[in-house]
């Protein structure tokens, strides 16, 4: 970790206009190692018992997400999921919208059928990726209020049992309610990706998704600016973005 934060210091630090004052901090919390692997005392025993049985063997937890609806998390975690995967990382992709779940659409797992390890559930998956998603289980709308939800979400963390991966990908619903508190604070996640669009409604709620993360101690690694451009033929039109502010003003 050191030696990673010596390396982006130093490659930031020459980039001409920085005049070599850029100070880089690590953030990210290493992952939770299994206690009954090492031996090394009760207190780690302790940490490792707060992390869901199904997410034990995850290495590192990653949130996407955005306080606005419709900006493309889905669609980004599906992306960066996939791009992991073909650099060779074990991935899965787990879905938290329970009102509006995006994954079924967007992934058709090759086989549909929702199987057991035990009392666990096993996730479905599509080329090697690992999904799950409550869209998956259930095809009705989900009509029920939050403290539902919430349960609901704690139940699927309990009982999907993911294996060994490299990267769990997490889709976020948009908000900072309920469900975004109790996902951050019940996983330990690695960092979050934050998306957005170029408008200036989108920047707005996308800052708040961003203070949140802070307030639960989530680094905040990297803005994506979604829907910035269209291409017709060989012509590309930029359009007015805003999310340059919004890594600016956050320190990403």
């Amino acid at each position: 970790k050191d030696e990673f934060q010596t390396l982006c210091q130093n490659a930031v630090n020459d980039i001409p206009w920085t005049n070599g004052k850029v100070i880089v901090t690590m953030t990210a919390q290493p992952p939770l190692e299994d206690a009954n692997s090492n031996g090394n005392g009760n207190a780690e025993t302790s940490a490792a018992s707060d992390v869901p049985f199904g997410l034990s063997k995850v290495k590192s937890i990653i949130a996407v997400s955005s306080c606005k609806g419709g900006v493309g998390k889905s669609t980004t975690s599906v992306n960066l999921a996939y791009a992991l995967s073909n650099l060779g990382a074990s991935v899965g992709i787990f879905d938290a919208d329970v009102y509006g779940p995006s994954l079924p659409t967007m992934v058709t797992p090759d086989n549909d059928a929702v199987t057991f390890v035990g009392r666990q559930i096993s996730p479905l998956s599509r080329n090697g990726v690992k999904l799950m998603s409550f869209g998956y289980v259930n095809e009705g709308s989900a009509v029920m209020r939050g403290p539902m939800v919430t349960q609901l979400l704690d139940q699927f963390l309990s009982l999907t049992y993911w294996g060994q991966l490299d990267y769990l990908i997490l889709d976020m619903p948009p908000g900072t309610g309920d469900i975004q508190l109790t996902l951050s604070q019940r996983l330990n996640i690695t960092a979050a990706v934050i998306v957005t669009t170029p408008q200036e409604l989108s920047f707005v709620d996308v800052e708040r998704g961003i203070e949140m993360f802070d307030s639960v101690n989530v680094p905040c690694v990297s803005v994506v600016e979604n829907m910035a451009y269209l291409e017709i033929g060989e012509e590309k039109g930029d359009t007015d973005g805003s999310s340059s502010s919004s890594s600016s003003s956050s320190s990403i």
